[in-house]
């Protein structure tokens, strides 16, 4: 099902019929408020045979982490969200907070060490990009503020996957590589422990992958959503959320997040944010990955995956925005 307004990456989805009990249900949770709160007394058995559902359309072997919840507090519905799932570009927000917190009097300036970083062809960070991939990223990176390099790493419609993913990239070599990134990230809150940097962007996946879990994506936004995150001064925090922005509408409120995709094996899809919205604020995540057979079937694709995931999201929203207030 293509719905534009929860998708995080630009992609062509085909449309999809969403199974009958996922659509029963997310019409339930919309008709009344009587079928609301008793679709919030069983929300857990409800989500999961919607969920269920979905998940057959997708087919055997996908592995899921969602979370649904208040801005503060427990979550309204879980599944998997302790168990560690690849993120693909969605652990750039935990990066961004590191980065503007390393760089906070320095936001609107260059990156420091930003030309020696990128002029080193045999620098991890960029060594496995072309020529002309290289060139590019040179020309919008070298000396863009902190501020702009931030943007450029978190938003893919703002330039080539490349510069998008150099971005990151630059970041982490900043802030010392990925095991330092990753003990900076462990050090902002005991729920990031989960979070792992071990490898830069569009680097080899093996031996080790960027990962992390639903339950630490879902206290991230807590914490950016409520401005409550240790250490981090709230002028820092408030260019973290202009940063994520994603969207604004009158009816639905106002969104930010970072999704991540990665058409490589396994198989990998994140959406994950917060709404802020006039009845209050909630956070979403939904992470999902398939490896890929050895002989793929018609659902062995990123397109099929990139679907299930939209639907998922689309099933945890509706379900938040269904809740009685």
């Amino acid at each position: 099902m293509n719905i534009p307004h929860l998708l995080t990456a630009p992609m062509h989805i085909p449309f999809r019929i969403i199974p009958v009990s996922a659509f029963v249900f997310m019409v339930a949770m919309a008709a009344s408020p009587t079928l609301a709160d008793d679709a919030k007394a069983k929300d857990h058995q409800s989500l999961d045979q919607a969920v269920d559902a979905l998940l057959k359309e997708q087919g055997p072997g996908v592995k899921v982490g969602l979370w649904v919840g208040p801005a503060e507090g427990e979550a309204w519905y879980q599944r998997n969200a302790t168990d560690v799932l690849p993120t693909a570009s969605s652990i750039k927000a935990f990066y961004l907070v590191v980065f503007y917190e390393r760089f906070k009097d320095q936001l609107d300036q260059p990156v420091p060490g930003a030309a020696k970083i990128l002029n080193d062809d045999n620098h991890p960070a960029i060594s496995h990009f072309n020529e002309q991939q290289r060139a590019d990223i040179r020309r919008e990176l070298t000396t863009a503020s902190v501020r702009q390099v931030g943007k450029i790493m978190i938003d893919s419609a703002v330039t080539s996957n490349a510069v998008y993913n150099a971005a990151a990239n630059l970041v982490t070599a900043v802030l010392g590589g990925p095991e330092a990134l990753t003990e900076a990230i462990h050090r902002l809150d005991p729920a990031f422990k989960t979070v792992m940097a071990r490898r830069y962007m569009l680097r080899e996946r093996t031996p080790g992958d960027n990962d992390a879990t639903a339950a630490a994506f879902a206290a991230l936004y807590q914490r950016l959503a409520t401005g409550k995150l240790a250490g981090i001064d709230q002028a820092t925090l408030a260019a973290v959320r202009k940063t994520l922005f994603s969207e604004k509408d009158a009816q639905r409120g106002t969104r930010y997040s970072k999704g991540g995709l990665l058409k490589s094996d396994p198989l990998t899809r994140v959406n994950a944010g917060w709404w802020d919205t006039p009845q209050g604020s909630f956070v979403y995540v939904v992470m999902t990955a398939k490896p890929i057979p050895a002989n793929p079937g018609p659902n062995d694709t990123i397109e099929v995956l990139s679907a299930t995931t939209t639907d998922l999201t689309r099933l945890l929203v509706e379900a938040a925005r269904a809740r009685p207030k």
